[in-house]
């Protein structure tokens, strides 16, 4: 396993320790239920999430997650992409997506955990991330995506290191 792999693998246990602490049901996503339209298996989404509401299920989110050494960077790309962009094929096929990104490197001011929702998202973009905790209707918390980045924060440096 090379490091991007285990930067990502992280990433995703980060992302869901995130939703758990915001007190989501997290489920693996179960890719064989839905027949993927696009030739990348790796866009189907990492997990789903729900919060229950008055003891009954809530709904569903989708989630899928990927490191970037640099998100500004990787939506630029995408962009440039348009309707051959990730985004746009992950958005045709899950409109409901939240695309979360994380870097150990994000620009000054930005939360190392992003997301790219796919919902009211047009053809070919524009596609522009926003802080975890911005987004309102995911009630993720600032505290939390703060104790979050310093984890990675510090397992990021420890295997830039090694």
């Amino acid at each position: 396993m090379d490091i991007l792999e285990a930067k990502s693998r992280i990433s995703e246990a980060l992302v869901e320790s995130i939703f758990r602490r915001a007190r989501y049901d997290v489920r693996p996503f179960n890719a064989d239920s839905v027949a993927l339209r696009f030739p990348r298996k790796d866009l189907s989404p990492d997990f789903v999430a729900a919060v229950s509401a008055n003891g009954h299920p809530g709904e569903k989110l989708l989630v899928e997650v990927k490191y970037r050494p640099s998100i500004e960077q990787f939506l630029s790309v995408e962009n440039q992409r348009g309707e051959r962009s990730l985004f746009e094929m992950a958005r045709r096929q899950w409109p409901g997506l939240y695309f979360v990104l994380v870097s150990d490197r994000p620009e000054s001011g930005r939360s190392c955990f992003q997301a790219v929702p796919m919902q009211g998202l047009g053809p070919g973009g524009p596609f522009r991330s926003t802080d975890l905790d911005q987004l309102t209707e995911l009630k993720i918390y600032r505290a939390n995506l703060e104790d979050h980045e310093v984890l990675a924060r510090r397992i990021f440096g420890l295997l830039a290191t090694a």
